[in-house]
């Protein structure tokens, strides 16, 4: 997998493509958002990276590397154990910080688009 092209052998990369920090970094201004202190599900870390990496070549990874780059990450951003084996079932398990930082949003659906 080619992930340090972007974001650097540590995960640190540049500018927008840390995906490394912790839950107080959101009171920093400008809050810093990253997949340890803003991301509220580690299902949704599975999934984007799934969908649109790597950058060059979305959605080209198999559905067991994207498994280990969420772990991995994970691990980067002391969530999980570096022993910790993602799967199906463990995945939505995984407790993030700022899981409690999102409200659902329940207005209801009208299908009436602002112009």
């Amino acid at each position: 997998m080619r992930c340090k092209e972007c974001h650097g052998p540590e995960g640190k990369g540049a500018d927008q493509t840390s995906f490394l920090g912790k839950p107080e970094q959101l009171n920093q201004a400008p809050p810093v958002r990253t997949v340890g202190s803003y991301w509220p599900y580690a299902t949704t870390l599975w999934d984007y990276t799934n969908r649109a990496m790597p950058f060059d070549r979305p959605g080209t990874l198999t559905t067991d590397q994207v498994y280990a780059v969420t772990a991995y990450i994970l691990f980067l951003n002391g969530i999980v154990e570096e022993e910790h084996v993602l799967d199906a079932a463990s995945l939505p398990q995984v407790q993030m910080p700022n899981r409690e930082g999102f409200v659902p949003d329940d207005r209801p659906d009208t299908g009436i688009v602002r112009k």
